[in-house]
């Protein structure tokens, strides 16, 4: 792992910058670089455009402290690439006035002291009318599946933010932020352990969450690796066992070995994957254009009548009631 690299991005820099739109798109391009594209824009009646993110980015998270104007942040489906699905976003509000989220056919008002989470991989709107900071933290996806947790059920919900955990998090993220440039690799290392259990149990991590050594934390490490490498490869409708043992430059029977002691197996992490991928497409309103269907070949399934008797077996209705209840059917 990785030591930390600290990198500031500060309006001031901008300031022989007139146009507010132009100044809001290299902001945005800043911010791409650092944690995920989006359009940038600001508020009704407030085009100041200024602000200064804080960032500390290692191989496994990037931590940030963000304060600005107000803004509207989009993530459209221009943003979204596949790899974004490896990614999870959390956004601690520290300020002293309201964030609105938007995701999924979800809304969510996010007062001072509270929090949201959204899913890379979907459209998104973030908007702080009034001013906004906050602290911001990039996961990767497969902690959450180690945890047990599943960041589509949980993106622009209400999060419990009442506990001393959530106090904990906020405060020793804050501290990150301010000094862990600082730390040599072993120190960054044991702190980026220690900031992900706290998250794992803010969030309610029912598994996952006791750190490892050894061989155990070797096991451990192979599993992660060999869950994304399916789970990227899912939406192939050819994929097997064979092919993905080859990428991985393992035998079969090893990575087979290696999921059954986790009690899992390679059609439940594909079956899994593709699922979690529709439910995005028929939640997500940017794709009300996409039949179910198309979203059913796309995310590697053969046939409709399958994916239906999947889908229905996993969340307990059909592709077409829970688009209905989303309100992101296509247009007729």
């Amino acid at each position: 792992m990785s030591v930390f690299q600290s990198l500031v991005f500060d309006t001031t820099m901008l300031d022989g910058m007139t146009d507010p739109a132009v100044r809001a798109r290299v902001w945005a391009e800043c911010f791409e670089q650092i944690v995920t594209g989006m359009d940038m824009g600001f508020a009704e009646d407030d085009a100041r455009i200024i602000g200064t993110h804080k960032f500390l980015v290692n191989e496994t998270v990037a931590l940030g402290e963000m304060f600005s104007s107000s803004f509207v942040g989009a993530r459209t489906r221009k943003h979204i690439n596949r790899d974004d699905e490896d990614h999870v976003y959390l956004s601690f509000n520290i300020g002293q006035t309201n964030q609105i989220g938007r995701q999924l056919g979800r809304e969510i008002d996010i007062a001072p002291g509270q929090a949201g989470l959204v899913v890379l991989d979907a459209s998104t709107e973030a908007i702080a009318p009034n001013n906004g900071h906050c602290i911001s933290l990039k996961l990767p996806n497969a902690l959450f599946r180690e945890w047990g947790l599943s960041p589509v059920d949980l993106a622009c919900r209400p999060l419990d933010c009442t506990g001393a955990d959530y106090q904990l998090l906020t405060g020793y993220a804050r501290l990150l932020i301010a000094s862990g440039a600082g730390l040599d690799e072993g120190s960054a290392a044991d702190a980026t352990q220690h900031l992900i259990k706290l998250t794992g149990r803010w969030l309610g991590a029912k598994d996952g969450v006791q750190g490892a050594n050894g061989e155990e934390a070797v096991y451990r490490a192979r599993l992660a690796f060999i869950r994304q490498t399916i789970s990227k490869q899912a939406l192939d409708p050819e994929i097997s066992l064979d092919r993905v043992a080859r990428r991985l430059g393992m035998p079969s029977r090893t990575v087979q070995h290696m999921l059954a002691k986790a009690g899992e197996s390679f059609s439940q992490i594909v079956m899994a994957a593709r699922l979690r991928r529709a439910r995005v497409y028929l939640l997500d309103p940017v794709y009300a254009d996409l039949s179910v269907a198309d979203i059913a070949f796309r995310c590697g399934f053969l046939d409709v009548s399958s994916f239906y008797r999947a889908f229905r077996a996993a969340y307990d209705i059909t592709p077409k009631a829970l688009r209905e209840q989303a309100g992101s059917l296509p247009p007729e």
